[in-house]
């Protein structure tokens, strides 16, 4: 009597987990393959990944080309961080707050997945997409004279910590929205203070060096520079007792809680008027 309750109870939970249906971890995997096949339809935002590289190497051919690891890592620092606010920032700002209008992720919480996983995995594929595209900007400032990063660890940190804080800042955006057509507006005065900032974070006056390294993403800028160029390139003499690497560490980590803070406790899963 005891076996055939066993049995009977192991073959409910095998219809049960077959019931479930995949796991999280390969529906979230799915959900990232449907929105990278998605992304490759987008030509605009393709374009975007695969000739930024370029343009920026034309631009940089054309003034002054940077001379010396120094100014080559003041100069791509701002470089990749163009890369970060166009792709992972603009891309998925304007891709969540499209899906959150049409209801679709209103839809998909009705799979296993949290809301949490479901924005997850959309920014899982524009990840990939940027770290592509930072991939060939590298190979195609390398091969056109750039030097190797004097201290690759840090251009490596610097750029995933600020696509983390890139991915998150859309989110917060679309958080604080309350519609796709309104999107635009509010994500243009974070890029605006971003591209300033970076360009001022060596500016020799220190009141405004110190005020750009506290706009989001400048610290990511400040981190790569110094990557290229060596610790001597971008911030330095902070207010405060703190290395500036150590500096452009902390405002990234601190930056990207806040607004996951910020995004949690204001999401929702529609548009509002």
């Amino acid at each position: 009597m005891t076996a055939t309750a066993s049995q009977a109870t192991a073959a409910s939970g095998t219809a049960a987990d077959r019931d479930r249906g995949p796991g999280r971890a390969a529906l979230m995997l799915a959900l990232t393959r449907a929105e990278l096949r998605l992304l490759m339809r987008r030509k605009g935002v393709l374009a975007v990944a695969l000739f930024l590289p370029l343009m920026l190497v034309g631009i940089s051919y054309l003034g002054s080309r940077p001379e010396g690891p120094a100014q080559w890592g003041a100069t791509l620092g701002v470089y990749f961080m163009y890369a970060l606010m166009m792709t992972p920032y603009m891309s998925t700002t304007t891709q969540l707050s499209a899906r959150r209008d049409t209801l679709v992720y209103k839809r998909l919480r009705t799979t296993e997945l949290d809301g949490a996983e479901l924005i997850a995995g959309s920014m899982l594929a524009i990840a990939v997409l940027s770290a592509v595209q930072m991939a060939l900007m590298f190979g195609v400032f390398t091969l056109t004279g750039a030097p190797l990063p004097q201290n690759p660890a840090l251009v490596v940190v610097g750029a995933l910590l600020g696509l983390v804080l890139a991915l998150v800042l859309a989110a917060f955006i679309v958080a604080v929205t309350g519609s796709h057509e309104r999107v635009m507006f509010t994500m243009m005065p974070l890029l605006i203070l971003a591209v300033i900032g970076a360009q001022l974070i060596d500016y020799p006056v220190q009141a405004v060096a110190w005020a750009a390294m506290l706009v989001p993403m400048v610290p990511a800028a400040d981190l790569i520079a110094k990557g290229f160029g060596g610790t001597g390139v971008g911030a330095a003499d902070l207010p405060v007792p703190v290395d500036p690497v150590v500096a452009d560490l902390l405002l990234l980590v601190a930056w990207t809680a806040v607004a996951l803070l910020v995004t949690r406790r204001t999401w929702r899963w529609e548009p509002r008027s």
